[in-house]
């Protein structure tokens, strides 16, 4: 098994997976989860590179379904050598945290304490799946103790034996920054401010915004992108903002709802659809919280409800910070609130302003 375990505690989770990277000694068992799938999925792609590389990746790279494949098949799985390659890599996915037994928890744990040296597992969680802690869920009224859940078995073991990092979306500063990063890497002068201009009109999602930075790119010709070339060839992703004003309110964060808000340029014509956006949302994670608290997966959910899988994941990300009860409220304040813009003469975007401040302020006292 890999040699980054329990010496390597106290480093940060993500720099201690560069760093095995850097030296190619990726062979070891991984957690990856968290909602930035962008980061999420490049560092799964080097974990699977080398069995890619293989001459028979078919027999190297091997993608574990663990919504119909139990720990007993994994453990075959990993126990057989690699073909005609020194290493190879076995993806676990659909991993399903609640409900995964205590026997299931422990085999899976014993499977990673045994790791052959060859061989790298990797777990990958995707945004809701998982959101901290042991994986239990709380106990329905206090006093009552919660069900034990194999989770937490296979997570002591990746803590012990493997490598756990979350991945947490780029923000401010630092995602402004990468993309500035990807418009100088293809040698594309860009005006000061677009990269922030950019994600309050395109919004925060990395892949989004790496498919617009290639739209810009191939229409470059010579002279430094504007924020009008913005405005003119990316798309405006207001839909897709409205997941992050939802999700800061979520969090009680009015300053964060606030600013994106800000960015968005609003009048009192585009109001009444962003308290649209808004309701959408709210509904949508009504939906998804519904799914999830009957043990459904977040693919299961976006299948039967035949919603974009990326929605689902988007509204799961945030659902932990929030209560059915917070939001029925907030759906409740919506609707008020745009039956009062047309019933009523007032100003939009204060009446927009003082809803966010209600639904952030729900149940603090």
């Amino acid at each position: 098994m890999g040699s980054y375990g329990r010496r390597e505690f106290d480093k940060d989770p993500l720099d201690v997976l560069k760093q095995k990277i850097k030296e190619g000694t990726l062979n070891g068992a991984y957690l990856f989860w968290g909602a930035e799938e962008y980061t999420k999925d490049f560092y799964a792609e080097k974990l699977r590179k080398n069995a890619k590389s293989s001459p028979l990746p078919e027999f190297n790279y091997i993608v574990f379904d663990a919504e119909h494949q139990n720990a007993g098949e994994l453990e075959e799985c990993v126990q057989a050598l690699p073909y005609m390659w020194e290493s190879k890599c076995v993806e676990v996915r659909g991993l399903n945290v609640q409900k995964l037994s205590a026997d299931e928890g422990e085999r899976y744990a014993r499977i990673i304490e045994d790791l052959p040296d060859y061989a790298t597992l990797l777990f990958l969680l995707r945004a809701g799946e998982y959101s901290g802690g042991t994986g239990a869920k709380k106990p329905e009224k206090e006093g009552t103790p919660e069900k034990r859940n194999g989770f937490k078995l296979l997570l002591s073991a990746l803590e012990q034996y493997g490598t756990v990092v979350e991945f947490q979306p780029e923000k401010g500063d630092k995602l402004a920054a990468w993309v500035a990063k990807h418009f100088s890497a293809r040698g594309v002068k860009i005006a000061p401010g677009l990269p922030g201009m950019m994600i309050s009109y395109c919004g925060n999602d990395m892949y989004t915004l790496q498919g617009e930075i290639s739209k810009l790119c191939e229409l470059y010709d010579g002279k430094p992108l504007t924020e009008q070339d913005v405005k003119t060839y990316c798309c405006a992703n207001e839909s897709y903002v409205f997941f992050d004003v939802a999700s800061c309110m979520n969090r009680k964060d009015l300053a964060g709802a606030r600013k994106i808000l800000s960015g968005l340029r609003l009048n009192a014509e585009s109001v009444p659809m962003a308290m649209g956006y808004l309701a959408s949302n709210y509904q949508l994670m009504l939906l998804v919280k519904a799914g999830v608290d009957h043990g459904k997966t977040a693919a299961q959910i976006a299948s039967e409800q035949k919603i974009p899988s990326w929605k689902v994941t988007k509204a799961l990300s945030s659902l932990h910070y929030v209560t059915m009860e917070e939001l029925n409220a907030a759906v409740a304040m919506i609707a008020e609130t745009d039956l009062r813009l047309k019933t009523v003469r007032s100003d939009p975007a204060s009446a927009l302003e003082l809803l966010v401040c209600r639904i952030c302020g729900y149940g603090k006292r």
